[in-house]
């Protein structure tokens, strides 16, 4: 059985969808932005920078969201046997070059595993959660582009 809360208007519920369709996740993102857009002017673009291997597999990529002359790294991952070769640190300049041309001042990221990487990239921490997941704790980072 669903929790229900209860709901300040009269008729109405609030109750706990435990696995969401993309269809409600979409709406909800729609309707977000579309209240952005009534208030602050909103635009965002999604990228990935991608190295593929010989045989078109993915080895290791950047996805980034450019908003509000910001970039947030959305995902940063290298293939285990490509760790420590420089490919990481090639794809987040590449990302943050290609968001420089997009007109960013700067990035931003959370990481739970990968501080000292984003700290050599020149990242500074800018707020914790800890216990996020369970037994770490997860930095966000920024760093200006830009003057």
């Amino acid at each position: 059985m669903t929790p229900k809360a209860a709901s300040p208007l009269p008729g109405q519920n609030v109750q706990i969808d435990p696995a969401p369709s993309p269809e409600i996740r979409a709406a909800l993102a729609r309707e977000i932005n579309a209240y952005h857009s009534r208030t602050v002017a909103h635009e965002s673009t999604r990228f990935a920078a991608l190295l593929r291997g010989h045989d078109g597999a993915l080895t290791a990529g950047v996805m980034g969201v450019i908003s509000w002359r910001w970039l947030f790294i959305e995902a940063m991952w290298v293939g285990d046997d490509l760790r420590g070769q420089g490919i990481g640190r090639t794809l987040m300049t590449t990302a943050e070059n290609h968001a420089l041309a997009a007109g960013c001042h700067s990035a931003w990221l959370d990481t739970f595993q990968a501080k000292d990487f984003y700290l050599a990239l020149g990242y500074e921490a800018f707020g914790v959660l800890d216990d996020y997941p369970p037994g770490q704790s997860r930095t966000f980072m920024k760093k200006r582009l830009s003057d």
